[in-house]
């Protein structure tokens, strides 16, 4: 599914599959899968929970010109976010309505 990001998109998520590997001296290595460009965070929350699969969600802003974690797709199916004021990683509520009770 290809997503259009308009150019003057003043944030971009991406949302990038997490996978292992092992080379040759056994060592296992952390490396990106499939990815997504999204004007949304719901659409890269989507591309990750379709797939089933790890992942993370990063976020680019015009205004910084920086990329930021968002959040990440742990490998139970939950989802977790950096607090910025704490340094700790929270849990997200699993839907919309959650966050509206």
């Amino acid at each position: 599914m290809a997503t259009r990001i308009p150019r003057n998109a003043k944030r971009v998520f991406y949302a990038t599959e997490s996978t292992t590997r092992t080379k040759p001296d056994g060592e296992v290595i952390r490396v990106a899968g499939r990815e997504q460009r999204s004007t949304t965070f719901r659409e890269a929350r989507k591309f990750l929970d379709d797939l089933g699969v790890p992942g993370g969600v990063t976020v680019w802003t015009e205004r910084s010109q920086q990329t930021n974690s968002y959040a990440d797709r742990r490998a139970d199916g939950t989802w977790v976010s950096l607090n910025r004021l704490t340094g700790v990683w929270e849990p997200l509520p699993e839907t919309i309505k959650e966050v509206q009770k």
